[in-house]
Order: C-alpha cells, then sequence, then structure tokens
C-alpha cells in the first residue's frame, strides 16, 4: 500500500511540476517517502499552481525532488509552478554534481536562477566545506554570498569572518570586513 501512495504521489507530482518542468526543457521526479498509505502528504492546487508537501510529523520521511543533475531532499515543500518557486524546510539538502548543501530552508528562484539558504548552512565542496548562517548563489554569475558567522575550511587552513565570497569557477575566494585565519605550509 505505501509502495502505491509513493507511486501516486509520484505521478500526481510529476503532473504538477510539468509546466515549470517543460518550460525549462528539463525532465524532474518527486518522491514522497515513509509516509503511511492513510496520512495525507502533499496536495496540489492546479489553479493557483502550487504543489506542496509536508512530512515533518512522520519519523523518517522525506520530501525527494530531483532534476537532472540537481537533488534536493527535504521534510516540507512548496513549489509555484507560475513562477518557478521552490522552498524546502526542515532540514533540507541541496545535490548539485560539484557541491552540497544544507540548511534550515532553502530556496530557490527559478526564473532569478538564485539559491537562497537560511539556517546552519554548510557548503561541501572538493575544495573546502564553508559554515554561515546564510548563503546566496547564483547561478548566472557562479557566485556564492556567505554571511554570519562565515567559516571556511580548507585542507590546508581555516578562515573565519563575517562575509565572504566565493567565486566557484575562478576557485576564488573574497572577504569583507574583518577575518582571521590559519594555515598550514610544508
Amino acid at each position: 500500500m505505501t509502495k502505491r501512495l509513493t507511486l501516486l504521489c509520484l505521478l500526481a507530482g510529476m503532473l504538477a511540476l510539468a509546466p515549470a518542468v517543460w518550460a525549462q526543457g528539463q525532465s524532474g521526479t518527486l518522491e514522497i517517502t515513509g509516509v503511511p498509505a492513510d496520512v495525507p502528504a502533499g496536495r496540489y492546487d492546479r489553479q493557483a499552481g502550487v504543489f506542496s508537501a509536508d512530512v515533518s510529523a512522520i519519523e523518517g520521511a522525506l520530501v525527494h525532488v530531483t532534476f537532472e543533475e540537481v537533488k534536493i531532499v527535504g521534510q516540507t515543500m512548496e513549489w509555484r509552478t507560475d513562477d518557478d518557486y521552490l522552498i524546502f524546510t526542515g532540514g533540507a539538502t541541496l545535490t548539485k554534481e560539484d557541491f552540497t548543501v544544507t540548511g534550515d530552508t532553502l530556496e530557490y528562484f527559478g526564473k532569478e536562477k538564485k539559491l537562497h539558504a537560511v539556517g546552519s548552512v554548510v557548503v561541501v565542496t572538493d575544495d573546502a566545506t564553508v559554515y554561515a548562517n546564510e548563503l546566496v548563489y547564483d547561478e548566472e554569475t557562479d557566485e556564492a554570498v556567505f554571511t554570519g558567522q562565515v567559516k571556511v575550511v580548507f585542507d590546508d587552513g581555516v578562515l573565519e569572518g563575517e562575509k565572504f565570497v566565493m567565486f566557484l569557477e575562478k576557485s576564488e575566494l573574497q572577504f569583507f570586513g574583518a577575518f582571521q585565519g590559519t594555515f598550514e605550509t610544508d
């Protein structure tokens, strides 16, 4: 019965997400897991173009959305298909080919191609792990702005401050205001 509910939710979610996905020429999937068959987990308001799911009260239940190389997982989700806005809360995680972002809240603004993460933000890349209170990532410029108790951990050192901008394509980091760092040298 749970498999049938998952399949039904997957089908409903794909229909709900279809306008946004087709508009971008991408294919995606939605899956809600760990929900008993008799418990409502999500809804789609076709007229408003809003799909929502909340499994936060169900231990172990999660909402998964995957678009090509991007996967987002959390406990509460709202997707507004008309303006391509997606918000995940409840310990959300976004995984893309070259980085992973976790935070209390993850918002994706599809038209602007921006990601906003707030609360206990952790970003893991091949080169570093960054901890911060907030992150704004712009896909167009490939820039990540970290603010609030920022800590960047590299293999050979640690940097700490209040605002850092990471230029991902250039592997460059820019500091704002006071900061401190420690490094190991050979």
